[in-house]
């Protein structure tokens, strides 16, 4: 009987080994190769910035067989917490928001070996100039020119509204974008603007928005965060036209939302992974722009009637016109 045993032992020995030897490798690349996001405090049902930052994760770590995690952000005073959990579970850490910028490069500083890359902010000019961290700016005063034609073109009141989120040179940039196109258009336009000091509130945003609805603005763009979603659902029940902004928003009002200006930040964050990934991981600063598809516009879809072809041409005209240079797109508004 014991002889009987012995070889068989031996048998599921070898088998256990060989089971063991292919596992391991995989398992161990699971564990050694991840991604973790963080999200910013609008959470990712913020439909726009957050939730772009999840797709590009999820996609770029797909395509590259990497494991993902997230980890969301509910106050500023997490930033550094968060981004500190991230670096010790993940070789990469992605963060949207130019909010995480200085917590972000201390937390770079202390994690060496960790690649980092944020979006909305970079380090240039900064001594000694970071090597673990990608920095991604996108031009959204470009695309903005773009729908402020949209909207100039579409208003019956000669009068346009924009909802920003915090006053600060990044959202003062959608806004100048904003006024030059809409001026390019009609140049009678008035361009109505204001800032709810928060990216979270809806409230406020829907205040902001009613605001701008009862001082004759028929065209709303909001560029506030999950902010702006309230400033989109005032125009909606006041049934004038809503910009959206980020992601394509028309789903959540397609009878008013006419267009919404694109950030393609779940392209940045993919690239990034897939980089990371390939050993091609770069410090420094990409600029995303109308060149390279980085931004852009939203189609009109059922709208799309509404819009003028005078419009239509003006918009694709401008657009090759910003490429070339031939336009030069502000990114401070005027007064």
């Amino acid at each position: 009987m014991r002889t009987r045993l012995l070889p068989l032992a031996l048998l599921m020995g070898l088998i256990s080994a060989l089971v063991g030897a292919n596992a391991a490798p995989r398992n161990a690349a699971a564990a050694m190769h991840s991604v973790t996001f963080v999200t910013d405090v609008g959470g990712l049902n913020d439909n726009g910035f957050n939730h772009l930052g999840y797709v590009g994760t999820t996609t770029g770590a797909a395509k590259v067989h990497w494991a993902w995690h997230v980890i969301e952000t509910t106050s500023p005073s997490d930033y550094t917490r968060n981004l500190t959990t991230a670096a010790q579970q993940s070789e990469l850490v992605i963060a949207v928001g130019f909010s995480f910028g200085d917590a972000l490069r201390a937390v770079a500083r202390a994690y060496p070996k960790v690649k980092f890359a944020i979006i909305d902010y970079d380090y240039n000019g900064v001594k000694p100039a970071p090597t673990n961290i990608l920095g991604n700016d996108f031009m959204p005063n470009e695309s903005s020119y773009l729908a402020g034609i949209v909207a100039a073109a579409v208003s019956k009141s000669h009068t346009i509204g924009f909802v920003g989120g915090l006053n600060v040179p990044l959202i003062q940039a959608f806004l100048a974008g904003y006024q030059a196109g809409a001026k390019s258009y009609d140049p009678s336009i008035r361009v109505l603007s204001a800032y709810t000091g928060s990216f979270t509130d809806q409230s406020k945003g829907k205040v902001a928005g009613l605001q701008e609805i009862n001082a004759g603005a028929d065209v709303i763009y909001a560029a506030a965060g999950a902010s702006g979603l309230g400033s989109l659902a005032a125009a909606d029940q006041r049934h004038v036209y809503g910009v959206g902004v980020d992601t394509d928003q028309h789903y959540l009002h397609p009878k008013s939302i006419i267009t919404s200006v694109l950030k393609h930040v779940e392209v940045a964050v993919a690239q990034a992974i897939e980089r990371t990934a390939a050993g091609k991981f770069k410090a420094g600063t990409l600029l995303w722009n109308l060149k390279n598809n980085g931004v852009g516009i939203a189609p009109f879809y059922n709208l799309a009637s509404v819009v003028p072809a005078k419009a239509k041409a003006a918009v694709a005209k401008a657009r090759q016109a910003i490429i070339s240079g031939a336009i030069k797109v502000p990114v401070v508004p005027s007064k």
